[in-house]
Parts: structure tokens; sequence; C-alpha cells
């Protein structure tokens, strides 16, 4: 108010000025109405005029400050996407999982058989072996009756796996020429046997890529060649046969106890599990047992691209395939260092590989933004065993009390000896198929129970944890 008076007072005031000393007008000439009328009208229109420009500069400065906000805005929200899509993307990068179809274990037991191998899952096959059935010499001269018994009860059941490779643990004290040779016999014979003398299949043997969790290296393998419908994974080892006789005679060897100690006594093992590519089209035999139309033509069937195929697993074979038991999902690993040999340093180690663990199985939330948070999404309480390699009792009573902290923050009540398997105690050292020991053992109780089981694995100074779970539903399509 102060300042329109103010400016309609200067106005006045310079307009009269303007008006009484530089134009030249006659005031006898003019009637006093518009003597009144021309000393007032000028000062109050300009006044009018500049409040007008003044509003309406106003109004298009606030105008323009709102775009200059809507633009802003617009940009935070697609970077705001853009993170959240980086976000969701790389979530569903590490939650991929594979699926494991069949599974096959021959392991020495280090004293009693495991009560558990009574309640295995169909698909789940357990056999026990007999010390005395070992004999001393060569790991493969040991290992071969067994290996050939697992890839003809394989065959026998799916015969379409015969037309998937076979992806071996290396064995660090055997050629790798040698093992590879002797698998790709063994493999064309249980072949043969299993699908008659005139089916030829390929004789593909290759060792697994890398190192450490299994399903992080079956997925490697599958990524790494996207024609493959999936891998036939065979781990073995036989410590026990390559044992020295002489080391039961003379001094103890300190070394060789404190690796007995953590690892196990001399043991052997033949772990073999089918792993199968999620998406894969249904066969049409199991089309054609549905109810769909034969006659169908050929230009209206729908084909899947070579990435999501069958490979070479011929039409006829892949149903034996399809129709395998999806025993349990296994989700990719979490790993970290170990620096710590106190229960409680170690807990807390493990707590943020155990966090990761339970994300890449998506049993723990992990939203972009606290708004978008799904507790119920929040599955850890439900894991219903542990798998783990923590070593001798006398050894592994720390790690073990540290794996226990860790489960418990996400109130997980299961006992970490009672309802627990470790490897070591159960099976003693196996050698390069350690690892696929855990890893069978998980999926075979995690199908057994229907319920989530925890890996962790020890190896040198590093720790991994990965999960196996039942599956939510078919990845079949």
């Amino acid at each position: 108010m102060w300042r329109m008076l103010g400016l309609f007072g200067g106005l006045t005031i310079g307009w009269w000025g303007l008006l009484w000393l530089v134009l030249p007008v006659s005031w006898q000439r003019i009637s006093p109405s518009a003597i009144l009328l021309l000393h007032l009208g000028p000062p109050m229109l300009l006044s009018v005029g500049i409040k007008l420009w003044a509003h309406l500069k106003e109004k298009r400065a606030q105008a323009e400050a709102q775009r200059q906000e809507a633009l802003a805005q617009s940009e935070r929200d697609g970077q705001r996407e853009a993170a959240r899509a980086q976000h969701m993307a790389a979530l569903a990068e590490r939650q991929r999982a594979v699926g494991c179809r069949w599974l096959w274990a021959a392991a020495l037991p280090a004293k009693d058989e495991p009560a558990w191998l009574a309640e295995t899952a169909d698909g789940s096959y357990w056999q026990a072996l007999d010390a005395d059935d070992v004999e001393p010499g060569e790991a493969l001269d040991a290992l071969e009756p067994y290996l050939a018994e697992m890839l003809s009860s394989l065959y026998a059941e799916a015969p379409g796996a015969a037309w998937l490779p076979l992806y071996l643990e290396t064995m660090p004290l055997v050629s790798g020429v040698e093992q590879l040779t002797r698998a790709k016999a063994l493999k064309q014979a249980a072949a043969a046997e299993a699908l008659g003398a005139d089916c030829h299949v390929s004789g593909d043997c290759r060792f697994l890529p890398g190192s450490g969790p299994i399903a992080d290296r079956v997925l490697q393998a599958l990524q790494q060649d996207p024609e493959l419908p999936g891998v036939v994974v065979v781990a073995a080892d036989a410590p026990l046969a390559q044992q020295d006789d002489d080391e039961d005679w003379g001094a103890p060897d300190p070394a060789l106890q404190a690796h007995r100690r953590w690892h196990g006594e001399p043991g052997m093992a033949v772990v073999a599990m089918v792993f199968l590519r999620d998406g894969l089209p249904v066969p049409q035999a199991m089309l054609a047992e549905e109810g769909a139309d034969p006659y169908q033509p050929y230009w209206e069937k729908e084909f899947s691209g070579p990435a999501a195929g069958w490979g070479a697993v011929p039409a006829s074979r892949q149903a034996s395939l399809a129709q395998l038991p999806l025993l349990a999902v296994m989700a990719q690993s979490s790993s970290a260092s170990l620096a710590q040999d106190k229960a409680l340093q170690l807990a807390r180690q493990l707590q943020p590989v155990l966090d990761n663990a339970l994300v890449n199985a998506a049993l723990l939330d992990y939203p972009f933004s606290p708004e978008e948070a799904k507790p119920d999404t929040r599955q850890a309480a439900g894991l219903a065993w542990l798998c783990h390699n923590s070593g001798q009792i006398d050894v592994g009573g720390v790690r073990l009390a540290a794996i226990a902290t860790a489960l418990s923050r996400h109130e997980v009540e299961l006992h970490p000896i009672d309802e627990a398997s470790n490897v070591v105690r159960e099976w003693g050292d196996a050698g390069a198929a350690t690892s696929m020991l855990l890893a069978a053992t998980a999926v075979s109780h995690s199908a057994r129970l229907q319920a989530p089981a925890v890996i962790t694995q020890f190896h040198h100074d590093q720790v991994s944890l990965a999960l196996a779970r039942p599956p939510a539903e078919e990845t079949m399509a």
C-alpha cells in the first residue's frame, strides 16, 4: 500500500511539474472539471499501468520458476527411475538361481551312517559306502565303479541327460587329460548300455569353470554357453584310496593332524547333480499328453529362440528331462575373507555375508527406498537346516558359534547341532568333492523338509554362504 501511494505521489508531482513548467497549456480555455481530470487522470492511469506491468512480470517470473522447478523435478524423477531400474536390474542379476533336478551321491561315512539318509525325497539318491570296499591305489580306479553306476542310473531314469555336457570338478592330484578321457569313456559306455549301441551321443566332458560354491559356477557355465539346456555336474575324489600306508607308522605329522582336524579323516565321495536352465519350452510329447492339437500347422506353432531351446537333446528325449522333479533352487553365494578367530568378531563378519546370501535367495527384502519395503517377503526365519564344514569339535566350535549367532539375528530357530550337517564329521575329507557334497546335502534337506537350507563353506581364509530353497513354482515354461 505505501509503495503504491509513494508511486502515485511521485508520478503526480512529476506530471504536475511537466504540466505547469514544460507543456504550453492555456488554462483559461479549459473547464475546471477538465483541469481536475488532466491533473489526476494521467498519474492514476500511469500508476495502474506500472502496477499491472509489475504484476504481470511477477507472474511470468513465477511461471518460469515453476517451469524450471518442474524440469528439475522431472530430471530428478528420471534420475530416480534410472537408479531404481539399475537397482532392480542388479537385484535380478543377484537373484538368478539354478534348479537342481536330480541328485546322486555315494560317500563313505566318517563313523555311522547319517539317520536322515532314510528320509530323502524322490529324485535324491544317496549311498553309504563301506571302507573295506575302497582299494588303495589310484583315485580314478577306486572311483570308476561308482561313476559308472551313477551314469547308468541317470541315463536309465532320464535318457535325455546323455546329450547334456558332463562338467567335472578337478582332482588336483590326477592328470586332467586322464580325468576327461576316463569320464568320456564312462559316459559313452553308460549311454550305450541305457540307450542302445546304435544311439550315438557326444562325449562332451569339460571341467567346471571357476572355484567355490557350485551354484555360482553352474550359472557361469550356462551363461558362457547360452544354447545349453542344462548340465550334469560330477565331483569325485578318494583321499582314502590315495592315503599312504606309512602314515600309520612312526611319529604323527603335526601338519597332517591339523589338516584332519579341519577337514576330517580321509574319505571318498562321488556326487552328481543335474541342473536345467529356467524357461525351457515344454516338449512336444508333453504337450500331446496335455491335449494339444497334433495337427496344428507348423507355421502356427510357437518356437523359442536357440538360447531358450533344448539344444542337442532330441525331441523324443526332452520329456525325460522335463519330467524330473525340481528338488531345490540354489541361489548365488556371498563370500568374505576371514580375519578373526573369535566367535563374536567372526559372527560380526558373517552377518553381512548372511544378509547378502538371504537377499540372493529372495528370502530377505532389499528395497530401493524405505517406502518400497515389503516386510512380508522376509522369510529368513524359515531356515530349517544348516550345512557346513566347520571342522572337528575341538577346532570348529568357534565357527559354529559364530554361525549360530549370525542366524539368531534373523530369529532363525534351528539347533546348530541337532538340525545341522557337518560334512567333516559325517563324511570326512572328500577332497575335491567337498563343495558338491555340501551342496547335495543342502538340496536333500531342503527337498526333504520343504524349507530353505543354508550352506556355510569354509575354505582357507574365505567363507561362503549360500541357500538352497524349495521352488516357489515350476520354472518349466
